[in-house]
Parts: C-alpha cells; structure tokens; sequence
C-alpha cells in the first residue's frame, strides 16, 4: 500500500520515500539543513514546524523591505555629497570670477534705477564693499532715513532740472581694461577688492524734470568682483557722443 510522505507529500512504496529520501535512515542529514527551507507543504507540518517556517518567512520579509530602504538611504546620502561638491565648485568660480551674475552692463542700469525708485539699498549694492560701507557711514552720520538721503542726493539735481527729477542711460561701447591702476581707490579707502576683470562702458544718460532735460556723456568704469559686477567710477565727458559708441 502506498503512503504519503510526511516531508514532501509525494506517494511512496516502501520504507522511506524516493523523491525526498524522508526515513532513509542511511541519510546523512548535515547539522545546516535545519536551516534551510521547508519542502514540506504546510498541511502536513508539525505545529513547532509552522512556527518555525513562519517565523523565518517574516525574517525573510523584513529583510527584503529593510535591504532598499538602506539602499535608498546610501543613494540620498550620495545625493547630497554630490549636491554639496557641486556647491564648493561653483562657490570657488563665483569667488574667482570665473562665473559671474549678470551682465557688466546691468550694474550700471541697475544703479540709475536705484536712483529713479530713490532705492538707498539697490544703489549701494551697484558699488563694491568699501563704497557701500562709506555710504552707510555717511547715512548714519547724518541721521537721516535711507529714503531722506536719497531725496537729498536727487535735492541737486532738481535744483538744475526742476520736479519729477528722473535719469535714463542707454550704454554703448564696451571696453576691456588690460592694466588699470586702484591706487586712488587704495588711498581712499585703505585696500582694495579683487578684480578679476575690469571694463570701460560708455554710456548715454538722459537727465529730465520739469524745467530742464539733457543728454550727457559718462564713461562708467565696472569691476568683476567675487563674481558680481561692481561701479567703480563714474567719469562725466564733455565730448560729442558719435554713433560707434553707442549701440542700437
């Protein structure tokens, strides 16, 4: 008569099953195979046996959800070195000058505007540190708000031009300063920033208020500094502005 195997449940003849070799007693079972998964189906497990099997089925469970949880753990963690090199990079060419913020003529826009809009802060931040600084010392000398001191700085110019005071500047000709000298800068306010490129830009700026408007000539000299385009100096020129130096 046939019986069914305890371990794999297959159908034998004879004393110990041919398929799983279960009560082949010349079967030598190594001390490891206890830890190795069960072939017998569940129906025909022992209950010390199911425990084991489900015991070890949630170990098992666990660690395939914990594996990519680290895995995606190390990847986040890799992520942020990156993003974080990356950083230090960029930081060294922005400090070096290599990558810059804006155009060399948006600093001499932005510098009108700043005096349209009466902008103390926008002006100052047209100028390197050591002018900035000097304006903030002048301002909190005088005491005044920054929206007083920029109506006392326009006061001049509506003397000249009348009410509603505003300026206007179309810039022109760009030129790259090979040798420059600082040494007034030095002497004026005792050091001197790190320019790593420094230009000469023509520019055409229009003056107009209520009783006066006019076109004059300024050459506006610009700096590369810690990758930000600085105003260094505003030079006025009496001289005819001709086609060339101004661009369309």
């Amino acid at each position: 008569m046939s019986k069914i195997c305890k371990s794999c449940g297959s159908y034998y003849d004879g004393e110990y099953c041919t398929q799983c070799d279960y009560g082949n007693k010349d079967l030598k079972v190594k001390a490891a195979d206890k830890y190795k998964k069960h072939t017998k189906p569940i129906r025909f497990m022992t209950e010390e046996e199911k425990q084991e099997y489900y015991e070890r089925l949630k170990k098992e469970r666990e660690q395939q959800v914990s594996q990519p949880k680290r895995n995606k753990s190390n990847k986040n963690l890799l992520v942020v070195v990156v993003i974080i090199a990356i950083g230090v990079v960029i930081g060294g060419l922005i400090k070096s000058g290599v990558i810059s913020w804006g155009d060399k003529t948006d600093v001499i826009n932005d510098y009108f505007d700043a005096i349209n809009e009466r902008d103390f802060d926008k002006y100052i931040d047209c100028l390197p540190t050591e002018m900035k600084e000097d304006y903030k010392n002048d301002r909190n000398e005088l005491g005044c708000s920054k929206d007083e001191y920029m109506e006392e700085f326009v006061s001049v110019f509506k003397e000249e031009y009348g009410d509603n005071f505003s300026v206007s500047v179309k810039c022109g000709k760009e030129t790259l300063l090979e040798d420059y000298n600082v040494d007034n800068y030095k002497n004026a306010y005792g050091r001197i920033p790190k320019i790593s490129e420094a230009y000469v830009v023509v520019a055409s700026v229009t003056l107009r208020g209520s009783e006066k408007t006019s076109e004059e000539q300024f050459f506006c000299y610009v700096g590369k500094v810690s990758g930000k385009w600085k105003l260094f100096n505003l030079e006025y020129s009496a001289g005819t502005l001709t086609p060339e130096m101004i661009s369309e």
